[in-house]
């Protein structure tokens, strides 16, 4: 008889055998997965344990908590999705010709993304989604957008709606999505202070901004890269952007904010929530984008590490060290 599943769970598509004459088998090795008929071969090439990378065991994934008054799951109305839900969405996947992300650096009146950071984040996107991610040339847009000065933060700021219409005829062919990078503050429609990032699903682009992300935002109209007065110096700033540019992307392959645990899908509204927010994907998050990408996860992790121990980003290399440990003691007889 199987075990009534948490909303979590239901979430990821797990299901636990509760079987009393099977309580000597480890808790977590009594989850199956179910739907894997949606995979190709109805899932029966996939590895006999690949359940156990779904399973949310607490050390690793925690519960997403209702956060403060103005975080983003207090003023905003999120109903989650469940993979079954991002499965059935119709969403697009790389296929065919069309499976690379390309990075799009953009400037307006403000310096462009500087090359020590563009090119660690192509590397560490290039392993997040585990298809090819190239750079395109860098475009200016000095008034070619619709722009404003922020009545609060006194910044210059671009409307990102018209900067993705603008970005729809630069798609190359071989493209799954193309992602604007810009140090340019970003608005999405009048009534709203800002966005972090915009995507058009239909047209394959989003746009984010790094602006925010950085301490000395607002200080003057435009944001300024100086790593030497930020708190964490360049490995602060890498991680932002790692987190904001693989959030938006994620945007494009379909996946909505996570309301199930935290999660970098989380939606946030504040550079402190942002922060707060891991730089990894919870379990639903994860078999969705592994449903995409098909790539192996704990290769994926491992590939991961390097990079970020470059930036001297322990805790989350920590993170990867420990989770691939516990994986390893997942295998079933």
């Amino acid at each position: 008889m199987a075990k009534r599943s948490s909303k979590q769970e239901q979430a990821i598509g797990i299901t636990m055998d509760s079987d009393e004459t099977r309580s000597s088998i480890p808790r977590v090795l009594r989850y199956a997965l179910i739907n894997k008929d949606l995979y190709s071969k109805k899932g029966k090439d996939l590895p006999d344990d690949f359940v156990k990378y779904f399973i949310p065991e607490s050390e690793w994934f925690q519960k997403k908590k209702r956060g403060k008054a103005n975080d983003w799951m207090q003023c905003q109305k999120e109903s989650g999705q469940t993979f079954i839900q991002w499965q059935r969405s119709g969403c697009s996947l790389p296929f065919g010709r069309r499976t690379s992300i390309y990075l799009l650096p953009l400037a307006f009146i403000e310096d462009p993304i500087p090359k020590e950071i563009l090119d660690p984040l192509r590397a560490f996107a290039d392993v997040f989604f585990q298809i090819p991610v190239k750079i395109m040339g860098s475009k200016k847009l000095n008034k070619k957008v619709p722009n404003r000065i922020n009545e609060y933060s006194n910044t210059y700021q671009v409307d990102a709606g018209k900067v993705l219409e603008i970005m729809k005829p630069w798609v190359p062919g071989d493209a799954f999505c193309v992602a604007g990078i810009t140090m340019c503050d970003l608005y999405p429609r009048e009534s709203w202070n800002f966005v972090f990032g915009l995507a058009n699903l239909a047209g394959n682009c989003g746009v984010y901004s790094l602006a925010r992300y950085l301490s000395n935002f607002g200080k003057t109209q435009t944001t300024v890269y100086e790593p030497a007065s930020e708190e964490g110096g360049k490995s602060t700033i890498f991680k932002r952007a790692c987190k904001t540019m693989c959030h938006e992307i994620g945007h494009m392959f379909g996946l909505k904010h996570c309301i199930y645990y935290e999660c970098l899908m989380n939606g946030s509204n504040n550079l402190e929530e942002s922060d707060g927010r891991p730089l990894f994907l919870c379990p639903v998050c994860l078999r969705k984008l592994q449903f995409s990408c098909k790539f192996d996860i704990e290769e994926r992790y491992r590939q991961m590490i390097p990079i970020l121990e470059c930036f001297g980003l322990t805790d989350d290399v920590n993170w990867l060290k420990t989770r691939l440990t516990r994986l390893e003691t997942l295998k079933k007889d």
